[in-house]
């Protein structure tokens, strides 16, 4: 049964999770983006001011760490274009 107070959704602002870079390329900001949220089943990445990622940083978040919790559901707000394709390299498994 699920509790009326259960914490299971979070939104993180990645501008302020990035020390107010608008630029984020490297696999550690993406550790650092994603750190604690491992408890939330569902978390919101929201991309306002972000003008590009690197690929780095997009496998850091969209392929380890959901491989790492894959009951955790990853949903993606604010996103110019440059910024989805990368999240979308970075999803892909290269095997």
């Amino acid at each position: 049964m699920k509790s009326v107070f259960d914490f299971s959704k979070t939104e993180i602002i990645v501008k302020l999770a990035s020390k107010f870079s608008n630029v984020l390329m490297s696999r550690s900001l993406g550790k650092q983006a994603v750190s604690g949220i491992e408890k939330f089943k569902e978390v919101v990445l929201d991309y306002e001011g972000i003008e590009e990622i690197g690929q780095g940083f997009a496998d850091e978040i969209y392929r380890i760490f959901t491989k790492t919790h894959p009951d955790a559901s990853l949903f993606n707000a604010n996103c110019i274009s440059y910024v989805s394709f990368m999240i979308g390299r970075g999803k892909k498994v290269i095997n």
